[in-house]
């Protein structure tokens, strides 16, 4: 048996697939390409003659998988949505997948995001290192207070936007500094958020409740626009705006307004309409946004999460047993 692997993977990961298959390892990081298309993939997984085949950023669409031959397919993402699972289902191919192995990540990112923009550190180190901030005397002093003192978090009122792994970690963090916590999530019950120290409420409720909003829902066609101009228009007077999840929840040119007016006191964004995001981006102009080049998953922990994930249910496969992460179950039976 050979495994096609293009996604990024530990040592451990793969000695420990090794034991059982022929590994060879094309991590798309070291190949300086971000996917392969299906058509590409296709061609790869028949010269290389795979029967496993374990991706991270490839799209394994019906061209990848016609003819392929394949037995086994992995998405080292938390939702397997660049694999084709209707076509792998078709010809009884299970599709592996490794949820929530970067919640731990972009929950970090997010706090760390947070603590920024609250206590002003960016700009206050910046002003530091350019010399734009200098004290000759006490008045000095007091206006850096009164300018850049900024907030406690244990003190604001956090809103979180989709309750899933992520957001449940976002809120246990924000936990522990005290902050008291909004919750909208459709399908989460909501005993599970009350369980979690947060309050259930409407969506606009909470955009017009919340000190601080921050979007952790998947980009579907139902979410797309989510946070509309009448919603930020909503917010508080100098609240705050994260948004790690994707750019289509929002719209953007209302976001940008509200910014740029001062409406809203600050925002931090990792995702961008337009990616790989530039310097020249409207947003990343604007002094009160703290903005990262979508950079939330990608912690070298995060490999070492879906490895362990992934080659679990490989060789649960291989055992005869039935993956705890398989999105399409019943090829097993």
């Amino acid at each position: 048996m050979k495994a096609l692997i293009t996604a990024s993977f530990s040592r451990e990961g793969l000695d420990a697939l090794a034991e059982h298959m022929e590994i060879v390892h094309e991590d798309w990081r070291s190949n300086k390409h971000i996917y392969l298309d299906a058509a590409e993939l296709g061609d790869k997984v028949r010269e290389v003659g795979a029967d496993v085949l374990i991706v991270e950023a490839d799209f394994v669409f019906d061209a990848a998988i016609e003819g392929s031959g394949l037995k086994l397919i992995g998405s080292c993402r938390g939702d397997p949505n660049n694999i084709a699972v209707a076509k792998a289902t078709e010809l009884s191919i299970p599709v592996l997948f490794t949820p929530a192995r970067n919640a731990d990540a972009v929950a970090d990112l997010t706090l760390g995001f947070l603590l920024a923009l609250l206590r002003n550190i960016y700009t206050v180190n910046q002003k530091l290192k350019s010399g734009e901030m200098v004290f000759s005397g006490v008045a000095d002093y007091l206006t850096a207070y009164q300018r850049y003192g900024g907030f406690e978090l244990g003190g604001k009122l956090v809103g979180i936007v989709g309750f899933g792994a992520i957001g449940r970690r976002v809120a246990a963090r924000c936990r522990a500094f005290g902050s008291p916590l909004l919750v909208y999530d459709p399908f989460v019950d909501a005993e599970q958020a009350r369980a979690a120290g947060a309050e259930p409420v409407e969506l606009d409720e909470l955009m017009r409740r919340a000190d601080v909003v921050t979007l952790h829902c998947p980009d579907t066609k139902e979410n797309r626009g989510l946070i509309s101009a009448e919603r930020i228009a909503s917010m508080k007077q100098g609240a705050y705006f994260l948004n790690l999840a994707r750019a289509a929840l929002v719209d953007d040119d209302a976001l940008f307004e509200a910014l740029r007016s001062g409406h809203l006191a600050g925002a931090a964004f990792d995702v961008f309409a337009d990616e790989p995001v530039r310097a020249d981006n409207r947003f990343v102009q604007l002094a009160n946004v703290l903005a990262a080049p979508h950079l939330g998953g990608a912690t070298r922990d995060v490999v070492r999460h879906q490895s362990e994930i992934m080659v679990a249910g490989v060789l649960a496969w291989i055992e005869g047993r039935k993956p705890r992460f398989l999105a399409n179950p019943e090829v097993l039976g």
